[in-house]
């Protein structure tokens, strides 16, 4: 809304704006130039801001204003500025969407999706787009599925709510409603008003009538952006078959003609929705399971990246962030260490992850050409390399649950399995990783062999070894005499370093957490220099296990990659 630098808000305007029901009416007479309070739209949007987060009073002004005219009012003809008279209109219609009942909900959908469905208002679609997003960019949900998700999603859903979100139901409504809108007819007028010749740009323009510059002509791009801020209504929607259709909506959505905004749109609504991976409820799981494999094939088949925006390749590695399984198995096809095993990705293992989401042996194919067509764009790689990392974490810790030490005098009892529990996870996080940073530098030209994708410090092997020396610390595997070394001197004999990371537990024994590191992207880089220093002290080599190979996945990872070319 305006700022500072807006107009001044006189009383007669804040009094207009006291109650929903008299701004409506003044906003609409202004917008249309017939206003008599001598407020300007400006000054009343400003006025208005204040109270468009109460449902109460939101409800009013929907009521007074009528949902059908809401999409018309931006384009009015007094209208300064109708993007900013638009954002209004978007908390409005969430807050007072909250206190409808699913009845209320399914009218309004409708009246809303009436107003734009007809030659003549086209254009008004570019306003409702702009109405639907301004809310969801204001609530925008976590949509990288490495981070705890409740049951269900319902904390992130709750979240969006509190933070001013649309209403679930009145979402799924519109959304239906609008699916009835043929975009390839609008489309089709567009190019109309686009040609040289007078008489069919007419009839262009006048079937499209007037637009927001710069938003979609997608009926669906606006409702997706808003569904995406609530990971679990993304996936019922996207799941559901509706009951005037015979097949799931996300059937129907991937045979749509996207434009470069609503496959923006649509691509995030999917990554909100497989946020819902890790789910403790089955059914839930299950959904997102299947959504996830059934979009990367949907995506690298059926789309091409001259669609994408930096928007679409943001969410498209937030889906390959919520598949790290798949990921890993896919990155790693070229990887033979520990009779590693393409075909299959080694889902019968007990030491790699639970059967992939479509049941049957991942195909490197999809991951592979999604992830190169992604990785020129800023944090893609990142965003991927980070879900990898901490999937290869989870791995480990879930290996070491169901493994135990050997008992003295029985068979092997000089080799303990926890040691390969936590190192092949972490193995082949390093080679997934590192095929990544081959194949980015192969996409965007550059040649950095040391790449630091998961924290932008250290390099990968350091951070990632550094994670897998943590973890065989917490499982016991180190020898105590390893922790008298907790720092460093300088040439002069000063202290120069401590280790903070080093921690005494309860019982008196020592075990690293890297969470109290006093310098956090100097942790992993340090955690090395103790690695040598101990082995030259103590003669404890129990790390060259716990990182066997890391050095030639690291390598060979990164040389496989680069020969990538899409």
């Amino acid at each position: 809304m305006a700022g500072a630098s807006g107009p001044t808000v006189s009383s007669a305007a804040a009094d207009m704006a006291s109650s929903g029901g008299r701004a409506a009416q003044a906003l609409s007479e202004a917008a249309r130039g017939s206003g008599t309070g001598g407020a300007g739209v400006s000054e009343l949007v400003q006025a208005a801001g204040p109270h468009a987060g109460d449902p109460v009073w939101a409800n009013e002004f929907i009521t007074a204003l009528g949902a059908d005219n809401l999409a018309g009012l931006p384009l009015a003809g007094a209208v300064p500025d109708g993007q900013e008279l638009a954002h209004l209109l978007g908390r409005i219609l969430a807050a007072a969407s909250t206190t409808w009942d699913e009845q209320t909900c399914e009218t309004m959908a409708a009246a809303v999706a009436g107003s734009v469905a007809d030659k003549g208002e086209w254009g008004r679609i570019t306003a409702l787009n702009a109405i639907l997003t301004a809310p969801a960019a204001d609530t925008e949900a976590d949509t990288t599925g490495t981070e705890a998700v409740g049951a269900g999603g319902e904390e992130a859903d709750r979240a969006a709510d509190a933070d001013g979100g649309f209403a679930h139901g009145f979402l799924t409504a519109l959304a239906d409603e609008l699916a009835g809108i043929d975009p390839d007819t609008i489309s089709r007028y567009r190019g109309y008003a686009n040609t040289s010749y007078p008489d069919l740009t007419h009839f262009g323009k006048q079937a499209l009538g007037g637009y927001l510059t710069g938003y979609s002509f997608d009926p669906l791009t606006g409702v997706l952006d808003a569904i995406a801020a609530h990971p679990q209504t993304a996936l019922e929607y996207l799941t559901g078959t509706p009951a005037s259709a015979g097949r799931p909506r996300f059937e129907q959505l991937s045979q749509r003609q996207w434009d470069q905004q609503g496959l923006a749109a649509y691509t995030t609504a999917i990554a909100a929705a497989t946020t819902l991976r890790p789910s403790t409820t089955a059914g839930t799981r299950q959904q997102a399971d299947q959504l996830a494999g059934q979009a990367i094939t949907y995506l690298a088949a059926s789309t091409t990246e001259d669609q994408y925006t930096p928007a679409t390749e943001r969410a498209i590695a937030t889906l390959l962030a919520n598949s790290p399984a798949e990921v890993t198995c896919a990155l790693n096809q070229d990887n033979s260490y520990k009779s590693w095993h393409t075909p299959t990705c080694d889902y019968g293992n007990n030491w790699f992850e639970r059967q992939p989401s479509i049941y049957e042996p991942v195909d490197p194919t999809p991951i592979t050409a999604l992830a190169w067509r992604i990785t020129d764009t800023p944090g893609t790689a990142s965003t991927i390399a980070n879900a990898l990392a901490e999937y290869a974490r989870t791995q480990a810790q879930t290996n070491l649950n169901t493994t135990t030490s050997p008992k003295p005098g029985t068979v092997n009892d000089d080799y303990d399995p926890r040691v390969d529990a936590i190192n092949i996870p972490y193995q082949r996080a390093v080679y997934a990783i590192s095929y990544l940073a081959g194949l980015t530098e192969n996409k965007t030209g550059t040649n950095t062999y040391n790449h630091a994708l998961i924290t932008g410090h250290s390099t990968d092997d350091n951070q990632l070894s550094a994670m897998a020396i943590q973890d065989a610390a917490n499982a016991g595997l180190l020898d105590p005499e390893d922790y008298t070394i907790t720092g460093y001197n300088d040439h002069n004999g000063n202290r120069a370093k401590t280790f903070t990371w080093i921690v005494t537990k309860p019982d008196g024994t020592h075990t690293i957490d890297l969470t109290q590191a006093d310098d956090p992207t100097m942790a992993a880089d340090d955690v090395s220099t103790w690695v040598e220093m101990v082995e030259a002290a103590t003669g404890d080599y129990v790390f060259e296990d716990i990182t066997d190979d890391f050095g030639n996945g690291y390598m060979h990872g990164h040389r496989s990659g680069s020969k990538y070319g899409g």
